[in-house]
């Protein structure tokens, strides 16, 4: 994590400049781009909100995971001051997806909540430790 001298960009400008590499993030790159010229892509949003939008245009599998990708690179290269700030953001989307989907059980207040949340969770959270 680059806590000084990173750069103050956005994730999306970051995203669409990632859009001329030769990987799948380059890949997702470029079709965020096209989606920003057409006026489709989000203006801002959390990671979740991202991949919401993509799934909501019936996108699966590879280019979610290079989106995912894209992020935490993004996360790596921004000023430590801007990295929290989308990681406190991204885990409170996240968290709040979790409860929506919560399922809840009969016996008292205890509640499910999907392992693919917790996970992400915990691993936003190692990252803010980190930084």
């Amino acid at each position: 994590m680059n806590a000084k001298g990173g750069r103050r960009v956005d994730f999306s400008m970051w995203l669409f400049e990632q859009r001329k590499r030769d990987d799948r993030v380059g890949s997702v790159a470029f079709d965020a781009y096209q989606e920003h010229l057409n006026g489709e892509w989000p203006k801002i949003g959390t990671l979740q909100d991202y991949l919401d939008h993509m799934k909501e245009s019936g996108v699966r599998g590879a280019p979610l995971r290079a989106l995912d990708q894209a992020w935490w690179e993004y996360i790596d290269v921004v000023t430590k001051d801007i990295a929290q700030h989308h990681l406190l953001h991204e885990v409170g989307a996240v968290v709040e997806r979790a409860l929506l989907k919560a399922e809840h059980l009969e016996d008292g207040d205890r509640y499910v909540i999907d392992g693919t949340y917790v996970d992400r969770l915990q691993k936003l959270m190692a990252k803010l430790k980190e930084i």
